[in-house]
């Protein structure tokens, strides 16, 4: 594989740039043609990452024959970035091709210097494009999830995440409750050169400073009552890698202090230790709260908001993407099926609509709990579709209250599981084989499920 392909009529001219270029552009190789037949071979043999583009590859098409390579190069690979080479006085020629999918244009005769830039900045995007498809595709990855459909407002997240993932900077992710904050956080993770390091996702618990501290930033022997030994803290696991602090408003504020520190300096001191020690990780914090209600109310430090809102991403709610809403169902249903072999395919169109009319106030993770209860009341039923009527046993279309969150519809999906299983072994007078056969799941699916279940006698094998 090539990374870079040069394309230019002139053959002697194209040759003596990659000659020159090489040099500049470190590991990446390159190979050149000067037609466009010849470009298109090497674009599908070579599958180059950045195209140099020449637009006027013949005398009699001009321009026009660098256009059309233009979009073939686009149907073909999408992935690969395009730098367009334009003579003196067509400016407008660029905007036109950038309007095409290129990635950027340079006048004749370019810069080599500048030129090399381009192509190592357009190198390393392409790069990161692929690996985003990578992630779509792999079954049960965060960015699966996260990124599931085709709406605007997911379209821009990803253009988004992709920006961010390349750059060194912290991140301050805002959004609801169960909008998929902490799939951001690691998408932006498994995007980023620092993907081979940990992701370590911590949430404060309730506690005074000392514990918030310890959980962070590690403690020496004896630093505090009930310190028997010296512990290490998530910080200094998170080295070469990505710390994750959800919900920041709920870190203690003598601890935002010590954060403060940490994000400016990459240094901090372990509970009742003098030395400071030195960290190399990158900051991601997260919110569902009004950023200015947080600071107003002395919940956030202003000066630590500051210094991790480097960059600042909003995770759409669900009401915001009903158009998702399929997809997800989909996706969530694929997984049942390899999770726990449940033959449910598909929702209906009548419960389709019922799901987008819904507001979600517990937005995708509130969704996932009422489509798998859904789906297990229509294995029960004996159907391979979810249909409205299992909807309608599966959740609520209110806003849970502050003692019911959406959290508990997972224990929904949980407690209709156990009544099912429950019934079916009555109806079976407790032989687990049957009962499998009855509720069309796998025997070793319904012993995880007892044996996982509290109390209760044994039934026949």
């Amino acid at each position: 594989m090539r990374e870079i392909l040069l394309i230019d009529d002139d053959a002697e001219l194209v040759q003596s740039l990659a000659k020159a270029l090489s040099p500049l552009v470190g590991r990446l190789s390159l190979c050149a043609a000067s037609t466009s037949s010849e470009g298109l071979k090497l674009v599908e043999s070579e599958s180059p990452s950045v195209i140099v583009l020449d637009l006027c590859l013949a005398e009699r098409g001009g321009v026009e024959s660098g256009f059309s390579l233009l979009r073939e190069i686009r149907a073909r690979s999408p992935h690969a970035r395009v730098i367009v080479l334009t003579g003196h006085g067509s400016i407008e020629h660029g905007v036109r091709a950038m309007s095409l999918g290129a990635a950027s244009f340079l006048e004749k005769p370019a810069e080599l210097s500048h030129l090399a830039a381009l192509v190592k900045d357009a190198a390393a995007t392409a790069e990161l494009r692929r690996e985003h498809v990578r992630l779509l595709s792999r079954p049960g990855g965060a960015a699966q999830e996260l990124l599931c459909g085709s709406s605007a407002v997911i379209e821009e997240l990803r253009k988004k995440l992709l920006f961010i993932a390349a750059t060194p900077q912290s991140v301050l992710i805002l959004g609801e409750t169960g909008a998929g904050k902490g799939l951001c956080a690691r998408v932006i993770h498994e995007l980023s050169a620092r993907s081979a390091g940990k992701f370590v996702h911590y949430q404060p618990h309730f506690g005074g400073g000392d514990i918030v501290h310890s959980e962070l930033f590690g403690h020496v022997r004896g630093s505090f009552t009930g310190a028997a030994e010296s512990r290490r803290g998530l910080v200094l696991e998170a080295d070469r890698g990505t710390l994750f602090i959800d919900e920041l408003d709920e870190v203690p504020l003598e601890t935002q202090v010590k954060l403060l520190d940490l994000v400016q300096e990459r240094r901090f001191r372990a509970l009742g230790s003098d030395a400071a020690q030195q960290v190399d990780c990158r900051f991601i914090a997260a919110t569902n709260r009004d950023i200015t209600d947080a600071i107003g109310s002395g919940k956030l430090r202003k000066d630590l908001h500051y210094r991790l809102a480097q960059c600042v991403v909003h995770v759409p709610a669900l009401r915001e993407r009903a158009e998702d809403i399929p997809a997800l169902a989909q996706l969530f249903l694929q997984r049942l099926r390899e999770r726990d072999l449940l033959n449910v395919f598909e929702a209906s169109a009548g419960s389709l609509a019922e799901l987008a009319r819904r507001r979600w106030e517990g937005n995708v993770r509130e969704l996932q709990a009422v489509v798998e209860a859904a789906a297990y009341r229509a294995q029960f039923a004996g159907r391979s579709v979810i249909e409205l009527s299992d909807l309608a046993a599966a959740g609520s279309a209110r806003a849970p209250s502050s003692a019911q969150n959406s959290s508990s519809l997972h224990a929904q999906v949980e407690q209709f599981k156990a009544e099912a299983i429950a019934r079916a072994l009555e109806q079976t007078s407790g032989n687990q084989v049957q009962a499998a056969r009855l509720l069309g799941v796998d025997r070793g699916l319904l012993r995880r499920a007892l044996a996982n279940s509290s109390g209760g006698t044994s039934p026949r094998r």
